[in-house]
């Protein structure tokens, strides 16, 4: 109900230019739109899941209209610098992408490069080097891809013996989790956890070799990773194993791994100072084991505009996706959406 009253709000602002006035205003200057991405879909990911994936259609929709409103898009480094110093531009934004998927490699730069807008990209990079689809995710698209089939044998998989229900978004739900913890309780490895993912497949009458060689659900390998426009594309820091540990030694752990391999991949000169917290997972223990690793910024999934009063490692963002619509994506470039009051988030930590 709420959120279809904002949709009415939000156009009743646009068609009065309520829009056009926040965004050129001196309040609007002072703060900063940090919008965060996810994949840009090389198939039907986004229609899979449309918060993770985007179509790469309505990306470019998304630069129009950022164009269109004569915004200006800076690099997350120089955003964050100049919110520092007050001394942003008019209708600042900054582009950042999570997980350093293949697609935005594929999809995502071309767009970019069309526009002039540059972006950051945070990268785990436990699958640079695993050249194979993420786990997780994987599995949850193997079961929406072969919902048709209602139903599969568990026969040789590690799940026990009741079948594999995915013809609902429920059924499928419950067997994603029953593979994940099978998995973990197993202590499957990564070519373990990829053979039983390519088993599910087949099971599904998948054509998992398919997958592979388009690369659905892959990370940018180290190559790939090097051959990134790095005048537009700035890389960062997204731990090595997509995790956040509360234990200090592991939490710096992470840290240390993902530097290492992607200074391995794009050299000593990078310089690794941005970070993004897994799956918006953040802990305030976390801040002063960041600041000691030489962190300047650190994103969350917490919805809002950053101000200059903000801690630097507790920035919000404006999660886009396919279920948003455009007036809420312009509500939130204007500013106007940060003046509604919304939902408190509490900090989600991990317990891995």
């Amino acid at each position: 109900m709420f959120r279809l009253f904002k949709q009415v709000l939000f156009h009743a602002a646009r068609a009065t230019g309520t829009f056009k006035l926040l965004a050129a205003s001196g309040w609007r200057r002072r703060q900063l739109l940090i919008l965060c991405y996810h994949g840009i879909s090389l198939d039907d990911e986004h229609e899979w899941n449309g918060e993770l994936y985007m179509a790469p259609e309505r990306l470019r929709e998304r630069c129009e209209t950022l164009r269109r409103g004569d915004y200006t898009v800076l690099s997350l480094d120089e955003g964050v610098r100049r919110l520092r110093d007050d001394t942003l531009p008019a209708r600042a934004v900054a582009l950042t992408f999570d997980d350093g998927t293949y697609d935005f490699f594929a999809r995502a730069v071309p767009i970019l490069r069309n526009f002039g807008f540059p972006a950051t990209v945070y990268v785990p990079t436990y699958y640079t080097r695993f050249q194979r689809p993420v786990f997780d995710t994987i599995i949850s698209y193997l079961a929406w891809k072969g919902r048709s089939s209602k139903s599969c044998s568990p026969c040789g998989l590690v799940c026990g013996d009741a079948a594999l229900a995915v013809a609902t978004p429920t059924e499928r739900a419950a067997t994603v989790a029953r593979l994940s913890l099978a998995a973990r309780e197993q202590r499957l490895d990564a070519q373990a956890k990829d053979d039983l993912a390519r088993s599910f497949a087949e099971r599904l009458g998948i054509n998992y070799d398919s997958l592979l060689a388009r690369r659905i659900l892959h990370l940018m390998s180290a190559d790939e990773l090097r051959g990134l426009p790095h005048d537009l594309v700035s890389v960062q820091l997204h731990t090595h194993r997509h995790r956040s540990p509360l234990n200090e030694a592991l939490f710096m752990r992470e840290i240390v791994d993902n530097r290492r391999e992607l200074t391995a991949a794009l050299g000593p000169a990078t310089e690794l100072r941005h970070f993004c917290y897994p799956s918006g997972q953040y802990d305030a223990s976390f801040l002063p084991w960041l600041r000691a690793a030489g962190i300047e910024s650190a994103t969350t999934c917490d919805p809002g505009l950053a101000r200059r009063a903000h801690d630097p490692l507790l920035l919000p963002r404006f999660i886009d996706g396919m279920a948003q619509s455009s007036v809420f994506f312009e509500a939130w470039t204007s500013g106007f959406a940060e003046l509604l009051p919304r939902r408190t988030h509490s900090p989600v930590v991990s317990s891995r």
